[in-house]
């Protein structure tokens, strides 16, 4: 088998994520539908592309051969993770999630469910903390430097699980 060949067999399709990625794919595309017919100087195409491209770049990023080699080349362990750190947060972030997400869910489970947590003073207070810039950047330098510390990297490199909740941080 050649070298071509092996990358091409070496997807390996996890089925959560996976099935995740789709779930929040029709929400969103839902939600955006929506809100492009009813404000499209706001919701523009490019938007859902840039969140779409996201979701991919997280697809690509655990099912290509990238994740296959992953474990014995530093070449597509690192280029894994730039794509989940570098590539699709900012793809994510310039979809304009917020809005379409909620949009694309079930209007009662929005109003059931979701409404009292988004109305809650409390979250209110913790989602605008959690997402002012020096907080997101903050969290994702210590992502950073935690993850690299010896015995958690060692950690990640022997254990399946603990590398996915790397990449999930």
């Amino acid at each position: 088998m050649t070298a071509h060949e092996a990358a091409l067999f070496s997807w390996s399709v996890p089925w959560l994520p996976t099935t995740l990625l789709l779930v929040t794919a029709v929400i969103y595309l839902r939600g955006w539908r929506v809100l492009h017919r009813q404000v499209p100087l706001r919701f523009p195409r490019w938007r859902a592309l840039c969140f779409l491209g996201g979701l991919l770049a997280i697809f690509v990023s655990i099912a290509s051969p990238l994740d296959a080699f992953a474990s014995f080349l530093l070449l597509s362990h690192m280029a894994q993770h730039l794509l989940l750190t570098m590539i699709a947060p900012p793809l994510i972030w310039l979809g304009a999630p917020q809005l379409p997400l909620l949009r694309g869910l079930p209007k009662r489970f929005v109003v059931v469910v979701i409404s009292p947590f988004i109305l809650w003073p409390l979250m209110k207070k913790l989602v605008h903390g959690l997402t002012h810039p020096v907080v997101c950047w903050s969290l994702f330098v210590i992502s950073n430097v935690v993850w690299h510390i010896p015995a958690l990297y060692d950690l990640a490199l022997g254990s399946r699980w603990w590398h996915e909740v790397e990449h999930a941080s």
